[in-house]
């Protein structure tokens, strides 16, 4: 899958410890790519998943990701509902459609894009990952 050309083991050793070793700003970036990815995929499920009556696509407009941003562990970034409809939060809409009450069955369009998106999003941090990688010579 990937070339790896060095000098000797120490310049081995030193290429591998320096892989190991990912700047907080190519952390946020995989974070970044993932979260877009993410916010496409629940955008498209909520738009096509919440048909009915009383749906005016509320909630696949109000889908906002927010910037990556680095933690003590790696990286974080916030996908959200943002806004109002029918006098009720988004978020708290977004929260009845995926879970369902007495009244009114489970559309889970959240579960299902999480889903949907795991292989690509996968495969865009893989791609910030080779990118940088590429940039050191490994």
């Amino acid at each position: 899958m990937f070339d790896v050309q060095v000098d000797g083991l120490k310049g081995l050793m030193l290429a591998m410890n320096e892989a190991g070793d990912l700047p907080a700003d190519v952390r946020k970036e995989m974070v970044d790519a993932q979260a877009e990815v993410v916010e496409k995929s629940l955008v498209y499920h909520a738009g096509t998943m919440l048909k009915g009556p009383y749906y005016r696509g509320g909630v696949a407009r109000s889908v906002t990701r927010r910037k990556a941003r680095a933690t003590k562990n790696g990286a974080t970034a916030s996908i959200v509902f943002k806004g109002t409809q029918h006098g009720n939060r988004l978020a708290e809409i977004a929260f009845i459609n995926e879970f369902g009450k007495s009244s009114q069955p489970a559309r889970p369009f959240i579960r299902t894009a999480n889903d949907k998106a795991a292989d690509p999003e996968a495969d865009a941090a893989h791609d910030v990952l080779d990118k940088y990688l590429s940039k050191k010579g490994l």
